[in-house]
């Protein structure tokens, strides 16, 4: 069977995931804690957000012998899982006043480094 061909104009109405990774300077239990009330205060309930989820580091997750050369990433502490009915919604929430002027103030002090992915649904 033929892979399908995909063209950016494919992609303009797929929904939008967009997961953001976070390392945090205080990893305390306290500090984690605030960092996944801090997102789902001000990172839920945009028009357009389909999901979200607040998600921390699965620390005893291990792969099997058999998958061991695959290298599971450990090098954040908060995770944050939110999908978009489409990049109009995506793109409002990315400058919404929750977003710009309360999440990234009140969570960026604590932030070593933040690392976010998105991608389309095809």
């Amino acid at each position: 069977m033929a892979a399908k061909k995909t063209t950016s104009s494919t992609h303009a109405n797929g929904h939008i995931h967009h997961s953001i990774y976070i390392t945090l300077k205080d990893k305390s239990a306290a500090a984690v804690a605030k960092q996944l009330e801090l997102g789902r205060k001000y990172l839920t309930n945009h028009p357009g957000e389909l999901s979200f989820f607040a998600t921390v580091l699965a620390h005893s997750l291990t792969r099997h012998k058999q998958v061991a050369y695959l290298h599971n990433e450990d090098n954040f502490d908060v995770a944050f899982h939110m999908v978009w009915a489409d990049r109009q919604a995506h793109d409002e929430y990315q400058m919404s006043d929750a977003h710009v002027n309360y999440f990234i103030p009140q969570s960026n002090p604590n932030w070593v480094k933040i690392r976010v992915f998105d991608s389309v649904e095809v």
